[in-house]
């Protein structure tokens, strides 16, 4: 374990990203490692840094699994506190939600200490932000974009300057830097090749969180709706029931398509096979350019399934932006000139 670099990470989190005063008082709720999706190491660490070095008032709660009230169990405990960070999954069931409290709450994607030794959580937070601002505008002034995939994927859409304010980003705070702000799809219409696995977007549970899909299935868009699905009968007939399952669980519209994004932060690393756990590797993996996700079924974001397209393709008003599941830093001005300025992100873009 490289120290000075898990100083910096825990530095980048604790000042760059809370922004935390020696006078704050600082919750860190970590999910019981015995679940496989966060390790104790990754708090402990952060717990000690923080009280020793730091001199903040930190406590460190250990919770179980998420579960669809979770967050409302402990929103009185988090009350207390100036600042809460989770790592743990129930901090991201409600991403989207006006907060109950004042509280500044953060999100860690970082699993491991591995994770959190490595440029996906030491790259400059700040500088990442405006980095992520910067991608934001290029997106949204766009007056076209094209989706496509290697497998057959091909999407085409507008950005509707109107409800540009409708892209909210989430409410909590997420570490790192992971993706630019959801793209709405209802003026989006094509086709979607799905391949792999289906899996929760992490807002809600229910089982299964993750469905195989045995053979390519064509998803049909119509403006932001699943118009149709073509593939083979047995296949098609899987995924359909899976979406009546979860749209009857939670009383929501099943053949919507909300928003999407591509992942922006290719220092993410996992080492565990998909198959091992789909719905683990999929809401670990998304910060990854080489993945694009949609948010389907519900008519809000996250929604509650999600679909994953690797290497795929994004042009921007017929500029490349994403090629191959990279992201092009290069291919636009704003880009390519915000990223000259930072010694973090060049290293960050060119790994």
């Amino acid at each position: 374990m490289d120290k000075k670099l898990l100083n910096k990470s825990i530095n980048n989190l604790l000042n760059n990203c809370a922004e935390l005063d020696k006078n704050d008082s600082l919750l860190i709720i970590s999910e019981d490692p015995k679940f496989g999706w966060y390790d104790k190491e990754i708090s402990d660490a952060v717990y000690n840094y923080a009280k020793n070095q730091l001199g903040l008032n930190t406590e460190l709660l250990i919770v179980e699994e998420p579960k669809n009230n979770s967050k409302s169990t402990l929103e009185k405990i988090i009350d207390n506190y100036d600042c809460v960070i989770f790592f743990a999954r129930i901090g991201d069931q409600e991403r989207f939600e006006t907060p109950s409290s004042s509280t500044k709450r953060i999100m860690s994607y970082v699993r491991n200490i591995d994770s959190l030794c490595s440029l996906f959580s030491s790259t400059n937070y700040l500088e990442m932000r405006k980095f992520k601002d910067v991608i934001n505008k290029i997106i949204f002034e766009a007056n076209n974009i094209e989706i496509s995939c290697p497998l057959g994927t091909k999407l085409k859409g507008t950005i509707n300057k109107k409800n540009i304010d409708q892209n909210k980003d989430t409410s909590v705070l997420r570490f790192p830097i992971v993706v630019p702000a959801p793209i709405l799809a209802k003026n989006f219409s094509g086709e979607v090749v799905l391949t792999g696995y289906l899996t929760s977007t992490g807002s809600k549970v229910y089982e299964p969180m993750s469905l195989k899909i045995d053979s390519p299935v064509i998803a049909n868009i119509l403006n932001g709706r699943i118009a149709n699905l073509n593939g083979e009968k047995k296949v098609v007939k899987k995924i359909e029931k899976h979406y009546e399952d979860v749209s009857k669980t939670f009383n929501i519209e099943h053949d919507i398509v909300h928003s999407w994004h591509a992942g922006m932060n290719p220092g993410i690393h996992y080492s565990s096979t998909i198959e091992e756990n789909p719905d683990r590797w999929s809401n670990t993996i998304f910060p990854s350019p080489k993945y694009l996700h949609f948010h389907t079924c519900g008519n809000y974001a996250p929604g509650e399934i999600c679909w994953m397209i690797s290497n795929h393709n994004i042009k921007i008003d017929n500029v490349p932006f994403w090629e191959k599941g990279v992201l092009k830093v290069d291919s636009f001005d704003e880009t390519f000139q915000y990223i000259q300025n930072s010694a973090d992100l060049r290293n960050l873009y060119n790994t």
